[in-house]
């Protein structure tokens, strides 16, 4: 019966670890984007997710860095995801209707989003894995894009180096949006994009 009532604990557990996992990355996101990475404490992050402090040290041993990390990949992820599951024929039109759905994720979030990447990259010095980690992240959209561009039939090379581009524009497009307050110069910046992924016929 003790051996029963353990495992049903334990069962019990295991099964809520996915959820507080999550509920601490959505609560970190929303502090990061508010307060910057310095301003969102390990406490005030627990608090918002309603999760005790040692499943935080379980979930994330490496403590507010890891958690730094993990939105970080959260994000890209997302991003990806845009690219790769739209059924747009060209990447043009893929950069234009992910471009949109990220326009709306910016007016939604009042702008906060659109320099989290370029703030975390600022804790390089004392959270390296940080930056390597939003390094990676710009590597993967990249490589998402590069891919689509070359099943349009763009060679490998210039699809990578417009790939480059399209993300350069994007990140750009989104720090001048944060800047001014307005999404408009972020939606310049997709429209700009898409055109580099045009195929010449």
């Amino acid at each position: 019966m003790a051996a029963s009532k353990t495992r049903t604990k334990q069962s019990s557990t295991d099964s809520d670890m996915p959820d507080t996992r999550a509920r601490i990355l959505a609560a970190a996101l929303r502090l990061f984007r508010k307060r910057g990475y310095h301003g969102a404490g390990l406490n005030d992050i627990l608090e918002l997710a309603s999760a005790p402090k040692g499943s935080l040290y379980h979930h994330f041993p490496g403590g507010k860095e890891e958690i730094g990390v993990a939105v970080v990949a959260e994000i890209t992820r997302s991003i990806v995801t845009l690219f790769e599951s739209s059924r747009a024929r060209t990447t043009a039109a893929v950069v234009l209707q992910a471009g949109e759905q990220m326009s709306h994720t910016i007016e939604r979030t009042n702008h906060e989003l659109c320099t989290l990447f370029t703030a975390f990259l600022a804790e390089r010095s004392t959270s390296p894995k940080l930056g390597i980690a939003v390094a990676n992240a710009y590597a993967e959209m990249t490589e998402a894009l590069q891919t689509r561009l070359q099943s349009d039939g763009m060679k490998p090379r210039l699809a990578k180096d417009r790939a480059t581009a399209v993300v350069m524009l994007l990140e750009g497009g989104a720090m001048i949006a944060q800047a001014q307050q307005s999404v408009a110069p972020f939606r310049l910046a997709v429209k700009q994009a898409a055109s580099l992924c045009e195929i010449a016929d």
